[in-house]
């Protein structure tokens, strides 16, 4: 794709440019009165070749150090790999990239071949007071691997991507931390009788374990397999002040768990190496997909909540649309005033207020015939048809492509962003109508919410918008409206995050949620840990450095 900002921005694989298909460029058309011009010329489309303002800023005789350790293949000055490693997929930050702003890139780029590696340039950043931040799939959507104070971006993905032991008979998995979702997925699957990390989140082709762990993260069937928190029993760390170390025991009552202090830190507290997490029975052929149509959003989150508080089991995927994302996804796909459409509208399904839910059942074949049954049961006494296994399995299908979309729509003009929180049943429809109220507040704004991950006492809330970008102050608008949504979020209830992170997008915001004295907590750990604060500096999670 050549030495362009277009090929930093791009999602996934460069090679692939998405298109829109006609039934959703004529319902943008229709919604936001797009002319030929925004149709026929991509908006800051990011073909200039890059080329950096800012050189990098360390002595030669410290890029020699560096050369020595890891050799001078591995130690990268030029524009375009600095550029790479400057931002994440924040709407932001491919805004930036298509107005060519770079305004803080790495001074270099290094990848490690070892852990002593990591451990010697450490020992170099701390002495020499040089900022370090850790970079994995380049999927951060919370700016979590930008590097406002320069410095070097470690990049895990070149050589610490590898399989160290598959352990049977404790059905675990220990890798290193730069390998990528597919590759170990895959792995997993083939090897003997077939396993699972169960870990899918939607950046799960170009997002890495270490990516998952420090960001605690979710994937898309973590209702049944449970976040990543749930899922690692052990890791490795190397700190300003050395090597942590946990072991991979099922349960322990060693006071604060240690894991748990690491998985979220974002590289604030050092470089994740290593980690050991759960596997399961690999057992696609005993996998129920199941579809329903609610009349209504409130019926629908009831039989979410009913299902979770069953006590029967759990679903693995469990999704369900509001009624605006469920008319986009009928005008998206063209289903709109089909005969399908038509009979679902005689039968009390109306546009506009009606609800799709995907269900998944993953393990035992009795397992999954139990829990299939009793959601099903549970829906029809709320209203909700059964549609069968279809809508669910096309959705599986598109869950990681549908991710290109956001580079044509940007093409349009068009900004679009996700929002992801968390609360308790009894607040969610307040949280949804609050937010809702507040993005639709915008002229020509469609907000689509699902609900993804369901727990026995909440749910998560995961907010979609699109809207024309004011063209004249692209950044400012964007901006200015994300954080009013931020705001909105914290007034009606909602967790600064329930998946994506915090990083520094989110960081103004921690001592709201967290408090003073919790930020001091976590301060007084980062103040042991990485003493001179070189560890992913720029006030992610709210710390300083």
């Amino acid at each position: 794709m050549g030495n362009n900002y277009r090929s930093i921005f791009k999602w996934g694989d460069p090679s692939h440019e998405e298109k829109l298909n006609k039934d959703l460029i004529n319902y943008l058309k229709e919604k936001f009165k797009l002319s030929p011009s925004d149709l026929n010329e991509k908006y800051s489309p990011g073909i200039e070749e890059i080329k950096l303002k800012k050189i990098s800023k360390l002595p030669p005789s410290i890029i020699k150090s560096f050369k020595r350790i890891v050799g001078d293949d591995n130690v990268i000055i030029d524009d375009y790999d600095r550029a790479y490693h400057s931002y994440g997929k924040f709407y932001l930050d491919l805004l930036k990239l298509r107005l060519g702003k770079i305004d803080s890139p790495p001074d270099a780029v290094i990848y490690p071949r070892e852990e002593n590696d990591i451990i010697k340039i450490l020992k170099i950043c701390n002495n020499k007071d040089i900022p370090i931040t850790p970079f994995g799939g380049h999927s951060s959507v919370t700016r979590g691997v930008e590097t406002p104070k320069g410095g070097i971006s470690l990049d895990l993905t070149r050589y610490f991507n590898k399989i160290i032991t598959i352990n049977e008979i404790n059905s675990t998995v220990t890798v290193q931390s730069g390998i990528y979702g597919p590759d170990l997925e895959n792995y997993l699957n083939n090897y003997g009788d077939g396993y699972t990390c169960g870990h899918f989140p939607q950046s799960f082709e170009f997002s890495t374990v270490g990516g998952w762990v420090a960001t605690r993260s979710a994937g898309q069937l973590s209702s049944g397999y449970g976040k990543i928190e749930d899922i690692v029993l052990s890791l490795k760390m190397i700190s300003p002040i050395g090597i942590i170390e946990s072991i991979d025991y099922p349960a322990s009552a060693l006071g604060p768990d240690i894991d748990q202090m690491i998985i979220g830190s974002e590289g604030c507290f050092g470089i994740i190496t290593e980690v050991t997490l759960k596997i399961r029975r690999y057992l696609p052929k005993n996998r129920k997909l199941l579809s329903f149509i609610f009349k209504d959003y409130s019926n629908a989150i009831t039989t979410l909540r009913k299902v979770s508080q069953g006590q029967f089991g759990s679903p693995y995927l469990f999704r369900l649309s509001d009624p605006e994302e469920t008319d986009v996804s009928f005008r998206f796909k063209g289903k709109d005033n089909t005969l399908t459409d038509k009979i679902l509208q005689i039968l009390g399904y109306k546009p506009l207020k009606r609800c799709l839910m995907f269900a998944s059942v993953e393990g035992d074949y009795d397992y999954t015939r139990l829990v299939s049954w009793k959601i099903k049961h549970i829906a029809k006494k709320a209203g909700g048809q059964y549609i069968g296994a279809y809508p669910t399995k096309q959705w599986l299908l598109q869950r990681y492509s549908s991710s290109y979309l956001r580079d044509p729509l940007m093409d349009l003009g068009i900004m679009t962003d996700t929002l992801e929180t968390s609360c308790t049943w009894e607040n969610i429809l307040p949280l949804w109508f609050g937010v809702r109220n507040y993005i639709k507040e915008r002229p020509n704004t469609i907000c689509m919410t699902h609900i993804s991950h369901c727990y026995e006492n909440g749910a998560n809330l995961y907010f979609i918008f699109l809207s024309p970008i004011k063209k004249e102050d692209p950044i400012n608008d964007f901006s200015n409206f994300h954080a009013g949504i931020i705001d909105t979020i914290k007034k009606n209830h909602g967790s600064l995050s329930h998946h994506h992170g915090i990083g520094k997008l989110l960081a103004p915001w921690m001592s709201m949620e967290i408090g003073v004295k919790g930020i001091g907590l976590l301060q007084s750990i980062k103040d042991y840990i990485d003493p001179k604060g070189v560890m992913n500096p720029g006030k992610t999670l709210g710390l300083k450095g």
